[in-house]
């Protein structure tokens, strides 16, 4: 069996659904501090141990919405890629209890899911240079491009 070649136009494909598809997550859960509040004033406390002001949802929803636009766009994709790993990396850690016992309580196997999604952020983050056909991707063709004599 012949294996075909990996196409540049392949993986600026694959890695725009990998932005899309985890920009929109992270907007859903944005969303749901604004639609929701006094759920993230409870997830706060139970699993960070951190008791939240009711406006405190609001600023979260608001911080987490730009930079899950921000993503959607491949904007600044050094760093909105990376805060959005990170963010998620803390959601996936504060959750370890769901996680080693999933078949234990009610909804604790809905956790897994985000195992695959943080590995998938990390893997944006890793191929973000790659991401051509961001934001960030046409700024640095057109100025590459600028360049050549």
């Amino acid at each position: 069996m012949t294996q075909k070649a990996i196409t540049p136009r392949t993986t600026a494909i694959a890695l725009a659904v990998l932005r899309i598809s985890l920009g929109l997550f992270l907007l859903l859960w944005a969303l749901g501090k604004f639609a929701v509040p006094q759920g993230t004033v409870g997830i706060w406390k139970g699993f960070y141990g951190i008791t939240i002001g009711p406006s405190a949802p609001y600023l979260l929803g608001a911080a987490e919405t730009a930079l899950s636009l921000a993503i959607l766009l491949g904007l600044w994709r050094r760093i909105s890629y990376g805060l959005g790993f990170l963010l998620h990396l803390v959601s996936v850690v504060a959750s370890w209890r769901q996680l080693l016992h999933p078949w234990s309580g009610r909804g604790n196997d809905l956790f897994l899911a985000g195992v695959p999604v943080l590995g998938a952020l990390l893997a944006l983050y890793l191929l973000r240079e790659a991401d051509v056909w961001s934001v960030d991707g046409r700024r640095s063709r057109s100025t590459a491009s600028a360049r050549m004599p």
